[in-house]
């Protein structure tokens, strides 16, 4: 019997389709009623300032996990990565965002004079900086060079994702090596874009801040959360039965691994933001984590790491936590909303909500907004999966990921 036939025959029963589990859409649904009450009421109310700041949360949290569905790809394509062939799919619907995403992202344009203060004529006119940067920072650059960045996106996911939809039906090779070409191409372009992107959304709401890390930063809260957020939903899958066969212990101690990597990263970077600052003494720099100290936003500030290293990263060194569905699911949840908590700390202070902290603040319209676009990323996330052939079968890689031993 020829090896091949062995493969043919070793292959396990196909799913009909994958789909998110039923009380997760319902959750979903009730997520995006709940995130547009608290929309609706911060509007309504005339508080236009925590109505756009919560609105900016939530989009660029909905927005990172979108684009990180592309990236996540092109860094398994590059790495060679045959364990993570038979949940592609995943990330493949994760990209499914992109567009409505991408459009809600650019209509944050629409609250650019409550967010940034670049946006006013005569608050530039009357401040040196904020004329210095006048070229990049408009609105017209602002609309651009965003919209651009996602076009970009939006463009490689559709060529990357189409290759690997084609080749359900032809096989062969030619389209792996095909996708391995775009992702070498598209991890240049989108370390450029999301820079772009982060310095217009986030970085500008403090304009006179100056910092060579922050788009690192943001970079590292895209792989941090995007990675918890496969695990998840593969974590469920194979919880559900739906993955039986095709993904097993193996193959979630690897993604495992990259969660628990992806902890060490952001405190690395995090910390590097912080030491560069102290040791080279730039003066210009401290503003960001002064505000951060200061008008009761510090207790928020110092459980961000917590939140973000800490917790997970003890969580995540015993072994069966990265290879038993059922532990990885809830510390993966816990680092998804430990980004929703350092947007909050971003944007926040940013925007002036340093008074509403003293007198303890509670983020409820921020969190309910970010539950909002988190609850519209699940709807179409899961209706992009479902509709799509649940497992690349043709994939050259396929039978290496069946039989795959961490």
């Amino acid at each position: 019997m020829s090896q091949g036939h062995d493969h043919k025959h070793a292959i396990p029963e196909v799913p009909e389709r994958l789909e998110l589990p039923g009380l997760l859409r319902g959750l979903a649904i009730a997520l995006v009623v709940a995130g547009g009450a608290a929309l609706g009421w911060a509007f309504s109310g005339g508080h236009a300032g925590l109505a756009w700041s919560s609105y900016l949360i939530g989009v660029f949290f909905a927005l990172g996990l979108g684009v990180f569905g592309i990236a996540w790809i092109s860094i398994l394509y590059l790495a060679g990565g045959a364990w993570s062939v038979s949940m592609r799919r995943i990330p493949e619907a994760m990209t499914a965002w992109l567009i409505p995403g991408g459009v809600l992202a650019l209509a944050a344009g629409l609250g650019a004079h409550s967010l940034y203060h670049w946006s006013h004529a005569e608050a530039v006119a009357a401040d040196r900086i904020l004329t210095h940067k006048a070229p990049f920072l408009n609105m017209t650059m602002f609309y651009a060079l965003v919209g651009i960045s996602i076009l970009i996106w939006v463009a490689f996911a559709a060529v990357m994702v189409g290759a690997s939809r084609r080749q359900d039906e032809t096989g062969g090779i030619e389209l792996t090596k095909k996708n391995h070409t775009f992702s070498a191409i598209f991890l240049v372009v989108f370390a450029l874009s999301i820079s772009v992107v982060s310095f217009y959304l986030l970085m500008s709401l403090e304009a006179h801040w100056f910092s060579t890390m922050f788009a690192v930063v943001v970079f590292t809260d895209v792989v941090q959360t995007g990675t918890a957020f496969v695990a998840i939903i593969a974590g469920l899958l194979k919880m559900g039965g739906k993955l039986k066969g095709f993904v097993n212990e193996n193959h979630l101690h690897s993604l495992g691994k990259m969660v628990f990597a992806s902890t060490g990263f952001w405190a690395y970077i995090y910390f590097c933001q912080f030491m560069l600052i102290w040791y080279a003494n730039i003066p210009e720099e401290t503003v960001y984590f002064l505000k951060r100290s200061a008008n009761g936003w510090l207790p928020y500030f110092l459980i961000l790491p917590v939140l973000k290293f800490l917790l997970p990263f003890l969580l995540l060194i015993p072994r069966d936590a990265k290879r038993r569905a059922n532990r990885l699911v809830p510390i993966s949840v816990l680092i998804v909303f430990a980004q929703f908590w350092e947007l909050f700390v971003m944007v926040g202070p940013a925007v002036g909500h340093g008074t509403e902290a003293a007198h303890g603040h509670i983020p409820i319209v921020e969190f309910g907004a970010t539950l909002g676009f988190t609850g519209l990323f699940l709807l179409v996330f899961g209706w992009a999966l479902a509709r799509n052939n649940p497992i690349p079968l043709k994939d050259p890689q396929m039978a290496e990921c069946l039989h795959y031993h961490s």
